[in-house]
C-alpha cells in the first residue's frame, strides 16, 4: 500500500468519526450489533459484579458474541485493533505483547511479566518470567471480550500494570437444547488456503438444573512466509475445545466444573528478510513456538439471601512450548548460526480465588476477597547449539572444544502471589457514589539454574560448570479510589485515581559478556515497578439511546520501571529498573443508530508517552525523553453496517470495518545509541462482509486486509528475520449453522 492510500484511509475514518460523532458508549462494538440495536445491553463483570457496561464508571471496552461472529473474530489479533488505547504486537505466533495506554517496554515479550494481564474467565493465564507464550484462545462460541483499560491492580492483581484483557466463555443452559457449526474456507493473496471449523453443543441434563456444553474447533491455515533455506512455511494447525458441566440445584448454588484445551503446531515463524526478497525468510531451525494449553477450573457460587453471593474458582493450568530461535551468526558473516532448542519449556498455574460480593439493593455495594497463584515453569535443557562449530573452530583456529554446544544450562523458575483485597462503592445521594478499593499482596519469585556450561568464545574451551539460585520477594499494596457522578441513565461523569504493579525478579544472564568484556554488565536483579492512573471520563447516551458518546481522559505516573534490553555483544537479555515515565491521552469512542438498520461506531485515541528520568548509578538502555516502545500516538477504528428485511425472518448485511495505527516505536531509542532501534511503518486494514442472517443461521462472503497493507508493523533488529506484517488480503466464505 502506498504512503498516499494509507493517508486517504486515516482521512476518511477521521471525517467518519467526525460525523458521525467521536466516542461511544463505553463500548462502540456493544451499540454497533444487532442486539444492542435491538435494545439490548451488554453485561460485565469488570468491577466482579454483574453490571451493564455503560453504568461502569471507568474505562472498558466489551465485545458482544454477536459481533465477534459478525467481524469473524478468530483470536488477538482479530478484535486488538478495534479497541481505543489497546495496541498488539506479535513477532510469533502464540506469544502476543499487548500494550494498554502505551504502558509497555518490549514489543516481543521478555523476563518481566507482561504489563497487560490476560485473563480466561477468572484465571490469569500468563506467566510472570521469561513467557515465551501469551495464550490466544479461538473466540468460538465465547460470550464477550473484556478490555479494562488503566491499571486494575486492586481487583486483577499484578501484571495488571497497564490494564487487562478478558475472555469470558459461554456457560451450559439447562433451559434449552443449543447447537451451532461453523466453516470458514479462505483464500489469501498468493494461494494460502485457510479452513476453519467449529461446533457447539448444548445438552441439558436434567431439567432446569443441569447442563452440559461442548465446544470443539480445529484450524488448518497455509502460510504466506516461506522459509529458503528449510522449505518450510508459517503454516499453522490449531485444534481444541471446552467441555463445561453446570449444575444448578437451588436458586442459591451453582457448580461449575469446565476444561479448556488448545493446541497450536506452527510450523515456522512470520518474520521475513527483505534482503532474500518479499515473504522470504532464512534460518537454520524452524522458529515456531507451539502452545498445548490445558485449564481445568471448578467454580462454586452460592448466594446468601439479601446479604452476599460467595464464590471460590479453583484452576489448575498446565502449558507445554518450546524456544526454537536462530541467533544468527554471532561470530561473523560466514560462521555457524547460534540456534535455541529448548524442547520442552513447560509451566504449570495453581490458582486459588475466594470473593464475596454484596447482593442486596443498597447504597452501599462492596466486594472482599482473598487470591493465591502458584506459578512453576521448568526448562530441563536450555540448549543454545552452533551447528559445525566444533569443526568450523578446528579448521580456522586450531581449536576443538569438542562440541558444536554454546550454552547449556537446566533452569525452574517459580513466583507467588498471596493477597487480599475489598473494594467498594457508597452512594451519597442519588447518583452520587464514592468508590474505593486496596489490594494488600506478597509476592515471591525464584530462579534456579543447574550445572550451566558455557564456552568461552575468547578462549574456545568450557567454563567450569557453575549452578546458581536467586529468590526475590516484596509485600505492598494496591489501591483505587473515585467519584462518579449519574445524572440519569443518559449521563455519568467520573473521576478515579488507580494503581497497578509488576513483581520484581531476578537476572538470568547477570554479569559480564564473554564477547566483550566492555559491555554492558547485567544487574543481578530488579525491583517491582507500578503505575498511577488518574482519569477523568464521561459516558452519555443520546436520543432515546440511538446514539452514545463516551470520552476518557488519562494521565499515568510509572516509576521504577523495569526495562527489558538486549546486551548487543552477545544478544543476551537482561532487566534493569530504570527510572520514570509518564503517559497521557484520551479516548473517544462514538456508536449511532441514525436510522433502522444502519449501525455506526468509531473510536479514536491520542497519546504520548516518554522517559522522564533514568538513574545515574547504573547504565540503563534508556534515556530521557525517550518514546515508549508500542506507543502509538494516533490509533482510529470505525466501522459501518447496514441490515434490511429479506422476507419475513431474514436479514441481509453490509459491513466495514476500518483501523489506522500510526508508526511506533519498537524500543527505546536510548538518545540515539541503541543501534537495534527502529521505528515500525503506520498501517490501516480495511475489513468487509457481505451475508445473510436468517433463522438457521448465517452466510457470508468476506475480505481482510481489503487493501492489502504490507506495512512493516513490527521491526525486530536483533533478528535474522527482522520483519513482520499483515496476512496478505484474504477473500473467504463463512457459514454459520444454529439451532
Amino acid at each position: 500500500m502506498t504512503a498516499k492510500t494509507q493517508i486517504d484511509i486515516r482521512r476518511v475514518l477521521l471525517c467518519g468519526a467526525a460525523l458521525i460523532a467521536p466516542a461511544a458508549a463505553a463500548n462502540a462494538q456493544a451499540q454497533a450489533d444487532p442486539q444492542a440495536a435491538e435494545g439490548n445491553e451488554i453485561v460485565v463483570t469488570a468491577n466482579r459484579r454483574e453490571e451493564s457496561l455503560q453504568d461502569v464508571p471507568s474505562a472498558v471496552t466489551a465485545i458482544s458474541e454477536k459481533e465477534i461472529q459478525a467481524r469473524g473474530m478468530d483470536s488477538f489479533e482479530g478484535f486488538a485493533r478495534s479497541v481505543p488505547g489497546l495496541t498488539m504486537n506479535q513477532g510469533v505466533k502464540n506469544r502476543a505483547s499487548f500494550n494498554i495506554r502505551g504502558v509497555a517496554t518490549s514489543l516481543t515479550g521478555g523476563n518481566t511479566q507482561d504489563p497487560v494481564a490476560v485473563y480466561i474467565n477468572d484465571t490469569p493465564v500468563s506467566d510472570t518470567f521469561g513467557a515465551i507464550v501469551q495464550p490466544d484462545l479461538r473466540l468460538f462460541d465465547v460470550e464477550r471480550i473484556e478490555v479494562l483499560r488503566g491499571p486494575q491492580g486492586t481487583l486483577f492483581g499484578s501484571g495488571s500494570l497497564g490494564g487487562t484483557v478478558r475472555i469470558i466463555t459461554n456457560k451450559p443452559d439447562a433451559t434449552k437444547f443449543e447447537a451451532a457449526g461453523r466453516v470458514d474456507l479462505g483464500v489469501t493473496k498468493g494461494g494460502a488456503f485457510r479452513q476453519r471449523y467449529d461446533a457447539m453443543v448444548n445438552v441439558p441434563l436434567a431439567a432446569d438444573t443441569l447442563a452440559l456444553r461442548v465446544v470443539g474447533y480445529y484450524r488448518d491455515e497455509e502460510g504466506w512466509v516461506r522459509n529458503v533455506r528449510l522449505g518450510t512455511r508459517n503454516d499453522t494447525v490449531d485444534w481444541g475445545g471446552r467441555v463445561a458441566l453446570r449444575w444448578t440445584p437451588s436458586d442459591a448454588l451453582t457448580v461449575k466444573a469446565e476444561v479448556i484445551h488448545q493446541d497450536s503446531d506452527p510450523e515456522d515463524a512470520d518474520a521475513w528478510n527483505p534482503a532474500l526478497g518479499k515473504f522470504k525468510r532464512s534460518s537454520a531451525i524452524p522458529e515456531p513456538r507451539r502452545n498445548n494449553l490445558t485449564n481445568y477450573n471448578l467454580a462454586i457460587d452460592y448466594s446468601f439471601d439479601d446479604f452476599a453471593t460467595l464464590t471460590a474458582s479453583s484452576t489448575y493450568q498446565q502449558n507445554k512450548s518450546a524456544m526454537l530461535l536462530d541467533n544468527g551468526a554471532l561470530l561473523g558473516p560466514g560462521t555457524p548460526n547460534f540456534v535455541s532448542n529448548s524442547d520442552p519449556w513447560n509451566s504449570r498455574f495453581y490458582v486459588q480465588e475466594l470473593r464475596l460480593v454484596s447482593n442486596t439493593a443498597s447504597r452501599l455495594e462492596w466486594v472482599v476477597g482473598a487470591f493465591y497463584i502458584d506459578r512453576k515453569t521448568i526448562v530441563p535443557d536450555y540448549l543454545i547449539t552452533a551447528p559445525g562449530l566444533n569443526d568450523y573452530l578446528k579448521a580456522t583456529y586450531g581449536v576443538a572444544p569438542g562440541s558444536d554446544s554454546y550454552f547449556d544450562t537446566d533452569i525452574t523458575t517459580a513466583s507467588t502471589e498471596l493477597a487480599g483485597y475489598a473494594d467498594a462503592s457508597y452512594e451519597i445521594v442519588d447518583g452520587l457514589k464514592l468508590r474505593g478499593g486496596m489490594r494488600v499482596f506478597r509476592t515471591t519469585a525464584s530462579y534456579v539454574e543447574k550445572d550451566r556450561v558455557t564456552l568461552n568464545l575468547a578462549t574456545f574451551k568450557y567454563a567450569a560448570p557453575l549452578s546458581f539460585s536467586n529468590r526475590a520477594s516484596s509485600t505492598n499494596t494496591t489501591w483505587r479510589t473515585g467519584l462518579s457522578y449519574e445524572s440519569d441513565r443518559d449521563l455519568m461523569v467520573y473521576a478515579n485515581v488507580s494503581k497497578g504493579f509488576r513483581i520484581g525478579q531476578v537476572n538470568a544472564n547477570r554479569g559480564t559478556s564473554a564477547i566483550d568484556p566492555a559491555d554492558y554488565v547485567i544487574p543481578e536483579g530488579y525491583e517491582p515497578d507500578s503505575t498511577i492512573n488518574y482519569e477523568l471520563g464521561a459516558k452519555t447516551s443520546w436520543l432515546g439511546g440511538l446514539l452514545t458518546l463516551n470520552l476518557a481522559g488519562f494521565y499515568i505516573d510509572w516509576t521504577n520501571i523495569q526495562i527489558d534490553g538486549l546486551r548487543i555483544s552477545d544478544r543476551r537479555s537482561f532487566i534493569a529498573n530504570a527510572g520514570k515515565a509518564s503517559v497521557k491521552g484520551v479516548e473517544f469512542e462514538m456508536a449511532a443508530r441514525p436510522v433502522r438498520g444502519l449501525n455506526l461506531y468509531g473510536t479514536v485515541t491520542v497519546q504520548d508517552g516518554r522517559i522522564d528520568s533514568v538513574p545515574t548509578n547504573i547504565i540503563v538502555p534508556a534515556a530521557r525523553g525517550d518514546r515508549l516502545p508500542g506507543l502509538a500516538r494516533w490509533k482510529l477504528s470505525g466501522g459501518i453496517e447496514y441490515r434490511w428485511d429479506v422476507g419475513a425472518s431474514s436479514q441481509a448485511y453490509a459491513r466495514i470495518d476500518g483501523q489506522f495505527t500510526d508508526a511506533t516505536p519498537n524500543a527505546f531509542a536510548n538518545a540515539g545509541r541503541n543501534a537495534l532501534y527502529a521505528v515500525n511503518d503506520e498501517f490501516s486494514t480495511l475489513d468487509g462482509s457481505i451475508g445473510l442472517d436468517a433463522g438457521w443461521g448465517t452466510v457470508a462472503l468476506y475480505a481482510e486486509n481489503l487493501t492489502n497493507e504490507d506495512a512493516v508493523i513490527l521491526k525486530n533488529l536483533s533478528s535474522p528475520n527482522p520483519f513482520v506484517t499483515l496476512r496478505p488480503r484474504t477473500l473467504g466464505i463463512r457459514l454459520t449453522m444454529r439451532r
